[in-house]
């Protein structure tokens, strides 16, 4: 039985008892999440093991990216291309390197 079913079974339950329909599935659901997380911080607020759970984050993330466990260099982000560069460097290369109708160099024999 899926989620929809139940639902309609529940509604049909609570016509035939004469009590308020129940919400839709999936109404409250983000809502829910919301909730949870508020608990989550208050729970860590009050077992003081905030601390703790981000140095199991710190570490977990730390596997996760070895990049990131290099001697303490910040890795270089390279600078993204403008589309004018792109293009202009694609027209150049289009003009140093002809090429046939398949894509090999065209030679002169």
């Amino acid at each position: 039985m899926n989620a929809t079913q139940q639902h309609m079974l529940d509604l049909f339950r609570a016509d035939r008892l004469g009590e308020p329909a129940p919400p839709a599935p999936g109404r409250g659901d983000w809502q829910a999440v919301r909730e949870f997380r508020t608990w989550r911080e208050f729970r860590a607020v009050v077992d003081e093991n905030t601390a703790t759970r981000r140095a199991r984050w710190a570490a977990l993330l730390r596997l996760l990216r070895p990049a990131a466990r290099t001697t303490g260099a910040v890795p270089l982000r390279t600078p993204a291309l403008s589309p004018s560069a792109v293009r202009r460097d694609a027209v150049q290369e289009s003009a140093d390197s002809r090429s046939d109708v398949v894509g090999r160099p065209a030679q002169c024999g």
